[in-house]
């Protein structure tokens, strides 16, 4: 994997392709990969541990902007597996 690429597409869809487009999102976000791209380009994601969310919505002058953003660092450490153990030792 590159540790710097990027990948930016913008076109004009009816609200059923965009569903559509949504729904693979969530689904790749259950499964932990998202491939997106076109036939000259492909960035394969893998997002996991804790991701960030912002939403926006504007409305001016007869437009609306709605986006959605997903942060998250690939570099995350995973928690610990091991159990940690405190005890107290016997009362003098």
């Amino acid at each position: 994997m590159a540790a710097e690429d990027d990948f930016r597409h913008e076109s004009v869809q009816d609200r059923r392709s965009i569903v559509k487009y949504l729904h693979a999102i969530t689904a790749g976000i259950e499964q932990g990969q998202i491939e997106l791209g076109t036939a000259d380009h492909m960035l394969a994601l893998e997002p996991g541990g804790m991701i960030e969310l912002e939403v926006q919505a504007k409305r001016k002058a007869g437009r609306v902007k709605f986006s959605i953003k997903l942060h998250w660092r690939e570099d995350e450490e995973e928690p610990s597996t091991e159990v940690l153990e405190i005890k107290a030792g016997p009362r003098s």
